[in-house]
């Protein structure tokens, strides 16, 4: 906390705190844009469910997530709660265009099993 803000209590306090989370929400939401960009772009490179839904990868992202939160004095658990519905999102988001793809006949072939 700054000094400027030191002397402040009660009624004002709570104003100035809640325009500061108002400030910090409008640039969490420009970077969740960003981040939501990028994840299209990178499902035009998916070609089936498996690909899109990735276990391995969310569990890497989620210990990531959950590191980085310690390592800035945020509970873990909040920011890996947050990371989960936000992927659970995304996923949905990423299986839609997959099927969208699908019917218009753009999907790339989904890779060989053998």
């Amino acid at each position: 906390m700054s000094e400027a803000h030191a002397g402040t209590d009660g009624p004002a306090r709570i104003t100035e705190l809640r325009a500061a989370v108002d400030r910090l929400d409008q640039r969490i939401v420009e970077l969740l844009a960003v981040r939501t960009r990028v994840v299209r772009e990178l499902t035009a490179h998916k070609s089936d469910e498996a690909a899109v839904r990735s276990p391995d990868r969310v569990r890497q992202v989620l210990d990531r997530v959950a590191e980085l939160a310690g390592r800035h004095g945020m509970p873990p658990e909040v920011a890996v709660a947050t990371y989960r519905a936000l992927i659970e999102e995304l996923t949905r988001m990423q299986l839609g265009m997959l099927a969208e793809r699908r019917a218009a006949g753009t999907a790339p072939a989904a890779p060989e099993r053998r």
